[in-house]
Order: C-alpha cells, then structure tokens, then sequence
C-alpha cells in the first residue's frame, strides 16, 4: 500500500525499563514492532519512561504499545497471583500518561498483548491473571520454559467491527505468548476477538478512529496477511491523523 504525504507517519513505541544498580534505568525494546512499523510506511519513535506525554501527542501521530510483563492486579482491585511478574512501575506510568494524550486528541492506538490488556485496565476493565488456571481454557497460549517456539493457534474475529473491515479477514491463523487475558471489558470496548476456547483475543472502541487491542504478537508473524493489514491500517489512521491536524 502507497502512502500519499508530504512525510510519512511518526509511530511512537514505549520502551520497557529496567533499573540498574548505579540508579539509572536500561531501556529495551523488541525491534520487531519497530520494523512492522516502517514496512508498514511509518516512523518508529522509540519512546523512554521519562518524555513529555502531551509533547509527543501533539508531535507524533499514533502510539503504538507493545507487550511487556504484567500489570500490577492492585489496579484492578486484586491481589497478585504468584505467576504474575509485575511491569515496572516508570513504564506503567508512562504509558498511562502517554494514553491519556493520544485519546484526548483521537489518535489512532494500538495496543499488542500487554499493551492490549492495558487499553482494557486503562478503561477500567479486569484481566485473568493466570489462564491455565481457568477450566475453559484449553488451547496453549504461551510456549512452555524449555520450548523456542511460540505456539500458534486460529483467532475469529467478529465481523462488523472495526478490526475486521481492517484486517478483511474472519479467521486466521496468530503467534500467541501470553497467560493473562481480558476478563471485563473496560468502558466503552467492545470484544472483537476470540480464541476457539473462548480466550478474549481483541478489543476496540468503535467510538474512536483507530483504539484497537490485540492479545496475539503479529509482530511476529511479519509476512502473515493479517500482520500486513492491521499494521498497514494503523499507519493510514495515523497518516489521517497527521493531515486533519495540518489542515487544523
């Protein structure tokens, strides 16, 4: 897909964090998301714990949030399961800041398996912590210790939404690395998604251009139909974006 513009679309991504001993942090990010990005026609923006959120809203036009380790439950009024390994907290907070920018000024996000769980809490939704510990759940959604690949599994998406008119797609086949997923649906989101057993795989906000969530990793399944549209969409939304905010 060509894009048209005097200048292709700035993507911010958040960076995990990690601290370090002398007091200074380590920032670290997959660069996987950052190619599906650019070959997809946009820029990524890596983006450190630290920024000024309404700055990069007002500079970049879309904000894309990648997986990560676990949102602490306490912000969902749980305590935490002895499987969760919780996010660092100059992380979290960024990334809540970063949220409340692009949503006030309608553009486009998209969250990817933690980042999808955190649209959901951001709204005030709840995850399942754990889901081997669930009985519905039967499908393997994240490799085992001594296993390299991920495993794979078929998603069905609801058609009528917003992700399908993207992806143009009912059912395919998607790289899953999780053990938490949606539980309640946070406000304002609708289920988009679903695993064969049930598991919530996507979410959106119908009300908004581009706020979708999805809990496999298309990043890593680049030359997947599926990839190549949803991220191909994201970077239009935000190349729609960049011109309204000129033309404004």
């Amino acid at each position: 897909m060509t894009l048209v513009s005097s200048r292709k679309p700035l993507i911010g991504i958040s960076c995990n964090w990690r601290a370090e001993e002398n007091g200074f942090g380590e920032l670290q990010m997959d660069d996987a998301y950052a190619r599906a990005v650019s070959r997809a026609g946009g820029v990524p923006v890596l983006i450190p714990t630290d920024a000024d959120a309404d700055a990069l809203a007002e500079s970049l036009d879309g904000l894309l949030i990648p997986g990560g380790a676990d949102i602490d439950p306490r912000e969902f009024g749980e305590e935490p399961h002895p499987t969760v390994r919780i996010v660092a907290r100059p992380r979290f907070e960024m990334e809540r800041a970063l949220l409340k920018a692009f949503e006030a000024r309608r553009k486009p996000i998209l969250g990817i398996c933690y980042g999808a769980q955190l649209l959901n809490v951001w709204r005030g939704g709840t995850l399942y912590q754990h889901l081997p510990d669930l009985p519905f759940v039967k499908l393997r959604h994240r490799r085992e210790p001594n296993e390299q690949e991920h495993p794979r599994h078929f998603v069905q998406l609801k058609c009528g939404t917003t992700l399908h008119a993207f992806i143009g797609q009912e059912q395919f086949e998607i790289v899953s690395a999780h053990h938490q997923a949606v539980r309640e649906v946070g406000r304002g989101l609708r289920i988009v998604a679903y695993s064969p057993d049930g598991v919530i795989e996507g979410i959106e906000d119908p009300e908004l251009p581009f706020f979708i969530g999805v809990q496999w990793h298309p990043e890593r399944d680049p030359n997947a139909p599926a990839t190549r549209a949803l991220f191909e969409a994201f970077v239009q939304a935000a190349l729609h974006a960049s011109s309204i905010e000129r033309r404004g």
